[in-house]
């Protein structure tokens, strides 16, 4: 019996010591792994492309991946950037903000930029400057179009000499306006490209806006001596131009029995042809008689006008009609007016009309 007894203790006493010296849980050593991670930022005027080396850490079984480090191993411009031809409008409330050259006297005014970035292709090269921007160096020019309280300002090959941009998309230009003004205008990161029109429309001092014949049926008018809204210097009457008229192509419109083509620079009549044909070709036409006469552009040095082309697809001869060449006080509402009544008196005589637009200007 006392063996008994003694046997039961012995194993208890041995469970309990093999209990007490089972191994303790092992203790999570923190994982790491490092990835390479590329993000392409297109944000903002220049696109880029950023590869970076990310360290991230699990510090519990079964945890969530943090990210413990991250450091940029490439940053450069995307493959594909082309900013040359491009358009675009930044609209700021703090005109200093936008454009570092500005004194005092602008500082809380609200102002829009608009930007046309010449054809030329830009000399692109690039350096990260540690993680904090992307220096380019870019030789090309743009024009500028600064509106501000009312007022605009038009910039002519303005050089772009540097460019910084940020992570997020947002960049710093460094241009050289001439005339002594240099700085930098701040581009942020949400800007957009805008229509050639709208551009145009801003740097021109001449645009028509006040159309009263807008509700008759359109056609469309083409011209080879356009070219993204700008007219070729060739067709223009100054130093650099040949004073030839425009080659011009338009729809033919059912009914019509002739066609009357005017260029206008808001009162400032350059062209008036009359013709059954649907097409004129280039230097068809110089200064002449009534129906058949055309001078070029010659706008006032360091201005931009608009010239209008107006191809009015008539039903019948046209009544009187004041056409005063190479003059101001014309109006093309009154034009129309006039070519809107036939001869025998009849209104109505207007089926239709075409418009093209184009800039000059004499630099």
């Amino acid at each position: 019996m006392k063996r008994s007894l003694l046997s039961a203790s012995i194993l208890i006493t041995g469970v309990m010591f093999l209990g007490g010296c089972a191994a303790a849980p092992t203790e999570f050593v923190p994982q790491h792994k490092t990835e390479t991670e590329v993000a392409n930022i297109t944000d903002g005027m220049i696109p880029q492309v950023i590869e970076k080396s990310v360290t991230y850490v699990q510090n519990e079984s079964e945890g969530e991946w943090i990210v413990e480090s991250s450091e940029i191993t490439k940053w450069d411009v995307a493959s594909d950037f082309d900013i040359s031809d491009s358009v675009w409008a930044v609209t700021t409330d703090d005109a200093t903000a936008l454009a570092g050259f500005l004194d005092d006297s602008f500082k809380g005014q609200a102002a829009t930029l608009y930007i046309h970035f010449s054809s030329d292709s830009a000399d692109i090269q690039t350096n990260a400057n540690g993680v904090s921007s992307l220096d380019i160096t870019m030789n090309m020019t743009a024009d500028f179009v600064f509106v501000c309280n009312g007022g605009k300002f038009n910039f002519y090959d303005v050089a772009i000499k540097t460019a910084s941009v940020k992570p997020d998309g947002s960049a710093s230009f460094n241009v050289d306006l001439g005339n002594g003004m240099a700085g930098d205008v701040v581009i942020p990161s949400n800007v957009n490209t805008c229509e050639w029109e709208d551009f145009l429309i801003a740097q021109s001092d001449t645009y028509l806006h006040m159309i009263l014949f807008e509700d008759i049926p359109t056609f469309n008018v083409s011209s080879t001596s356009l070219y993204n809204g700008i007219w070729d210097p060739k067709i223009s009457n100054t130093e650099i131009g040949e004073n030839i008229s425009p080659e011009l192509t338009w729809d033919a419109v059912d009914g019509a029995t002739q066609y009357v083509v005017v260029m206008i620079d808001d009162s400032w009549l350059h062209m008036d042809v009359f013709t059954t044909e649907t097409s004129l070709a280039e230097g068809a036409f110089s200064s002449g008689s009534r129906g058949a006469e055309y001078v070029g552009p010659y706008p006032p040095k360091g201005s931009t006008h608009t010239y209008s082309i107006f191809v009015f697809a008539l039903k019948n001869e046209p009544g009187k009609t004041t056409l005063l060449f190479d003059a101001g006080s014309n109006s093309v509402n009154k034009i129309y007016e006039g070519l809107n009544t036939d001869v025998d008196g009849n209104t109505g005589n207007v089926l239709a009309y075409g418009r093209l637009d184009g800039n000059f200007t004499n630099k």
